[in-house]
């Protein structure tokens, strides 16, 4: 296969595809002739970035993005160029995936892409339950007649869970810390289950 597209409105404005991998141009090379620019300038690697399809470690396409992009990742990152190129349309960059399956024996494969956003929402969730554990002994202290000790660093935070405490009363502050517990718990693993994604990549 060879194939010469040209874009001016893309990043890499030059593309070929040939049987032993790609070719991407920065540069506008209107001369369909890949040999022409290969072997008339002093150092092609100037204006042209090879990479072999033998070469290819992994290779993942955005098709959703505007314009459509191939996420490429290379083997030997000292001697050739791991990129992101984009395509003009979904049709040419699944035409340049099936020559890197047919060319690399790379194969599909649904990835895991974990976040680990939710876990912001998890340290909410254990200072609800130091706030609730708090709030709970403090509402039975006051039950019990015992006197709070409502001075040190946290005189301020103590104060207020005595104020809340007494009047919520165990009880209340049972139930009002099982429902910021339960709440916050709840939102992170929500947040969780959805920070996970999947994509599609081509790899061994």
């Amino acid at each position: 296969m060879y194939q010469h597209y040209q874009n001016n409105e893309l990043v890499f404005k030059t593309r070929w595809i040939t049987t032993e991998g790609f070719y991407f141009s920065e540069k506008e090379l209107l001369d369909p002739s890949l040999e022409h620019y290969l072997n008339t300038s002093e150092d092609p690697e100037e204006q042209i970035i090879f990479i072999p399809f033998s070469q290819i470690k992994q290779a993942a396409p955005l098709y959703e993005n505007q314009p459509p992009l191939l996420d490429i990742d290379v083997i030997d990152p000292n001697n050739y160029q791991s990129l992101v190129a984009d395509f003009e349309n979904k049709a040419q960059l699944k035409e340049a995936i099936q020559e890197i399956e047919k060319h690399s024996g790379l194969q599909e494969t649904v990835e895991i892409i974990k976040n680990k956003s939710w876990m912001r929402n998890l340290l909410y969730t254990l200072a609800a339950a130091f706030f609730g554990f708090s709030l709970v002994m403090m509402a039975r202290e006051m039950e019990a007649g015992e006197a709070l000790d409502l001075s040190g660093r946290r005189s301020g935070f103590k104060s207020v869970l005595a104020s809340i405490a007494g009047q919520l009363g165990v009880v209340g502050s049972t139930v009002l810390a099982i429902a910021l517990v339960a709440g916050f718990g709840y939102l992170t693993y929500t947040i969780y289950k959805s920070s996970n994604r999947t994509r599609i990549v081509w790899k061994k």
